[in-house]
């Protein structure tokens, strides 16, 4: 079976411009906070009317602040590939066996691209998404790279069940991009992956804010998991049918 190749590359500045602008004016979910605690200087374009001058503003910034860490950005692209090597052939793997399909067989190269956004978007079509540059446990680089690879073969699989599948949907704010986001860390949670990661995947905070059948979100879907010993397909049909059922709590 023929496995993915991993390009490592710096992302444009044009490209995290654009990211950067719309993580902090569009999205509702308030991860701007994030951004904004890594890069405190960049709370000023708050004050910055228009999106023209908010986009220059940030620009700006994202140019002079490569410029400055120039020597960090190349040595985290290094630790990262070389981190990533060690486990590569055995993770795509273990994910094929796992999600019960192949890689596939025109399968693209998966670029990951090295940012100091710490959001980590991924971009299905293109089969890429950027990584921040300053992880400090190589543990946690690993668990970005696991995660964001594993959607590329999850939405293979689940169009493989679900065809008719507008792909519109595998973005928020719709169930199916939420029953993604918590089945990635189920998967990295797997035991067989554990021997790769060596560290608990984590779920997005505001999983734990939702009960279902008196269990928060993520331990309800594990449980899923966990029941349907090892055949995927039951477990996404079974997960479905609950978060189908459950919707109005990830509105």
């Amino acid at each position: 079976m023929a496995l993915p190749k991993v390009q490592f590359k710096e992302i444009s500045s044009n490209l995290e411009t654009d990211m950067i602008w719309g993580f902090i004016f569009k999205n509702k979910r308030g991860w701007s906070r994030w951004i904004f605690k890594k890069h405190p200087k960049l709370k000023d374009v708050l004050n910055s009317k228009g999106e023209n001058s908010q986009v220059a503003f940030i620009r700006n910034y994202i140019l002079t602040f490569k410029k400055e860490h120039k020597k960090d950005l190349l040595k985290s692209k290094k630790k990262y590939e070389l981190a990533w090597k060690k486990v590569k052939q055995r993770y795509f793997d273990l994910l094929s066996k796992i999600l019960d399909t192949d890689w596939p067989k025109d399968h693209k190269n998966i670029t990951v691209l090295i940012s100091i956004n710490p959001i980590c978007p991924r971009f299905l079509n293109d089969w890429g998404f950027s990584i921040f540059y300053d992880y400090k446990q190589i543990s946690h680089v690993l668990e970005v790279i696991m995660h964001e690879t594993c959607h590329f073969l999850y939405f293979k699989k689940w169009l493989e069940l679900y065809p008719a599948t507008d792909k519109k949907k595998f973005e928020s704010p719709y169930i199916e991009w939420h029953l993604s986001e918590l089945v990635a860390p189920i998967i990295l949670n797997d035991k067989r992956v554990q021997t790769l990661l060596k560290q608990k995947a984590v779920f997005y905070p505001e999983y734990s804010k939702i009960k279902i059948n008196g269990n928060v979100a993520s331990t309800h879907f594990t449980e899923i998991y966990k029941n349907s010993e090892g055949d995927f397909k039951k477990f996404l049909s079974n997960s479905f049918k609950s978060i189908k059922i459950h919707r109005h709590l990830f509105n």
